[in-house]
């Protein structure tokens, strides 16, 4: 069933006003992607082969580790996001973006110092704390950009024409109003004001767990408990229980992140607070499991049709694989064999790209082409797209999660010598290099195709796709 024409023009009023906002986000995102991606490859490659890129010093595996990371998370992350974020509180309020020329300049502000900051990074004034390796000059341009943007997210939501303030939205404010509070106190606490001894790693520890669970994590939320109600025609199951597993995944992941520091040199009283917060967030957990498995019960076949579907049930799967490995990092007995291994990382690593980066992805492909009124050129590009994030994304999760379990155990075998095992290691990180490459195709098969949709010149255009409408409880109008 289509929705009536005076709806349909509504939407289009609203999609067109986000267009270039959502245009250049994307664009910058997907830049980073793949710069971070390349970067990415070269530092996995340095673990097998040492002299790789080693004659400049400006490659060393310190700097360009700490490089790939930064322009993954803050480039293609937080465009991605950001550009998503914008068009979906415009929809879910029923009010067209304004001033989208202020967004554009910020965004334009925020990739200028992300460039300045990886420069920093490769220049050797990169710090020691994680996901704050960028130098200090850019943090205040790096905050008023952000604040520049989400503002207009929090304003869009403040003139909704809406009575109902659906789940997304949640997610949509929680992010947009968690990341510059967090990343505001960790880098007064560690650079402006710094704190001394073992309450700089708390800190650190804080605001890279917040970042993982209370930004990128809430919106992949947002996109899966509005695409797959808004794909299948079906309202959330038990649609009453998604503020009660909001806030209780709010308050507990905010407090989860002391489990990163267990058997560290911190006070014992901070890993244990972390431990029963990550016990207590599987509550939440469950709940949202509530939410979206019961919607799609007996309708995942809807996947077949659907890649944006395809790559939200690949976000909701790596969400609760997340979770999980957060519950078993949080044993101590666990923690103990797994916590200096492949392990941790690959948990991270979940977060960031198999939960939010799927998710966005599968979002682009809903979204811009009701942005750009123009299909996707290249079907096949899309193909290999999905095959290669799914591929990669599996093999990642399950081959380095066994190799990471198989390191600790020898890590904790004091009759293995170091030297084994680093030969052990080798063929995993030869693995690691080969996923990754794997992931990289898939991007730039995802960038050519953006490349298309996105120029002017081209014209192909159609008729957004109509979408059956879901029932009111989860915006039926949006």
């Amino acid at each position: 069933m289509n929705p009536p024409d005076n709806q349909r023009t509504e939407q289009l009023d609203i999609d067109a006003s986000t267009r270039w906002p959502v245009l250049l986000l994307f664009g910058s995102a997907l830049s980073w992607l793949l710069v971070g991606g390349l970067l990415e490859i070269f530092a996995s490659i340095q673990f097998n082969v040492p002299a790789f890129l080693s004659e400049c010093a400006w490659f060393t595996h310190g700097r360009l580790s700490a490089a790939a990371e930064s322009a993954l998370v803050y480039g293609w992350g937080m465009n991605a996001g950001l550009a998503f974020a914008l068009w979906l509180m415009a929809r879910l309020s029923l009010s067209t973006l304004r001033s989208g020329g202020w967004i554009m300049v910020a965004a334009v502000f925020w990739n200028s110092a992300l460039t300045l900051g990886l420069l920093g990074i490769f220049g050797g004034a990169n710090t020691s704390f994680e996901l704050l390796e960028m130098p200090r000059f850019v943090t205040l341009l790096l905050l008023g950009s952000y604040l520049l943007m989400a503002v207009w997210i929090i304003t869009t939501f403040s003139i909704r024409n809406t009575e109902n303030v659906f789940a997304s939205q949640w997610y949509l404010l929680g992010a947009a109003l968690w990341f510059p509070w967090m990343y505001f106190v960790a880098r007064t606490m560690l650079f402006t004001a710094p704190v001394h001894g073992v309450v700089q790693p708390i800190v650190d520890a804080w605001y890279v767990n917040g970042l993982y669970g209370l930004w990128f994590t809430p919106l992949a939320l947002a996109a899966a408990y509005y695409l797959i109600p808004k794909i299948l025609g079906q309202p959330i199951y038990d649609y009453y229980i998604a503020p009660i597993a909001f806030w209780w995944f709010a308050i507990t992941t905010a407090f989860a992140g002391g489990a990163r520091l267990m058997g560290g040199p911190v006070p014992a009283w901070v890993s244990t607070i972390g431990s029963v917060a990550n016990f207590l967030v599987l509550a939440a957990v469950i709940m949202i499991g509530v939410n979206l498995l019961g919607t799609l019960a007996g309708r995942v076949g809807a996947a077949q049709k659907s890649v944006t579907l395809r790559f939200i049930l690949l976000s909701v799967a790596a969400f609760f694989v997340a979770a999980l490995l957060n519950l078993l990092l949080a044993f101590r007995g666990f923690a103990q064999t797994a916590q200096f291994t492949f392990i941790p990382v690959v948990r991270d690593w979940t977060i960031f790209y198999a939960c939010f980066s799927t998710a966005m992805f599968g979002a682009a492909y809903f979204l811009l082409p009701r942005v750009t009124g123009k299909a996707w050129r290249y079907s096949s590009l899309i193909r290999i797209h999905y095959g290669a994030t799914a591929l990669g994304t599996i093999g990642l999760v399950a081959g380095l999660g066994w190799a990471g379990w198989h390191q600790g155990q020898m890590l904790n075998d004091a009759s293995v010598s170091f030297d084994a095992i680093v030969n052990t290691l080798a063929p995993w990180h030869a693995f690691h290099t080969g996923a990754l490459i794997l992931l990289a195709f898939g991007h730039l098969a995802f960038a050519i195709n953006f490349v298309f949709i996105a120029c002017p010149v081209n014209s192909r255009r159609t008729p957004a796709a109509v979408i059956q409408a879901p029932p009111a409880m989860e915006g039926a109008k949006a």
